[in-house]
């Protein structure tokens, strides 16, 4: 019983009830904010027999999530950079050595080894990305960041950092830390659980 991406909301329909909200795909301005709309979401999913706690823990990570997705989708755009794109410089990045394979490129983002190199051609055309020869196998080709992928995977993350930081500003630093290791704990949960 959370949002969709596009904001439609997703309930089991009930036979007795009419429907509740805009029709599927239509948008309606919260008047009072997001606070205001999340307490009217919380309050019909517990008037549907939900549980209030969990409904407002779970529809506000959502509701967080999507707002820095939304925000991240635009930061891309404006530095001409595609998810996909941007996937394999993160990966890269945190990958030990810095560099990977095509493959497991192609892996980690869940597309075809051939959609991975057009993608990884557009990159190195791009010098956000360069090809070796992997030492210990002549056969295989490693991927790597360029200075200029460095740079802009720095850029990218100190201005992402500046608006999460905005967004925990009426948190003191304590409220962060037990945030945090909450929603780790939380996380943990998600290896035992049915998701």
């Amino acid at each position: 019983m959370v949002e969709q991406a596009d904001g439609a909301q997703t309930e089991q329909a009930d036979p007795g009830r009419p429907a509740a909200g805009p029709p599927s795909g239509a948008s309606v301005p919260a008047p009072g904010g997001e606070v205001a709309d999340l307490r009217r979401l919380v309050a019909a999913y517990v008037a549907a027999g939900a549980d209030e706690s969990v409904q407002r823990v779970i529809t506000s990570v959502h509701r967080v999530s999507r707002r820095l997705n939304q925000w991240y989708d635009q930061q891309l755009a404006d530095l001409d950079v595609s998810g996909g794109e941007w996937t394999v410089l993160s990966e890269l990045a945190r990958a030990e050595g810095n560099r990977l394979t095509p493959t497991q490129l192609a892996t980690a983002a869940h597309v075809a080894p051939s959609s991975m190199t057009h993608r990884l051609d557009r990159m190195v055309e791009r010098d956000l990305v360069d090809r070796t020869t992997d030492p210990s196998n002549r056969t295989r080709v490693l991927v790597g960041l360029t200075e200029h992928g460095w740079q802009l995977y720095g850029t990218t993350i100190r201005e992402s950092n500046l608006v999460e930081a905005d967004l925990m500003r009426g948190l003191t630093a304590r409220q962060v830390e037990e945030l945090a290791h909450l929603l780790e704990k939380l996380l943990a949960g998600l290896d035992d659980s049915k998701l």
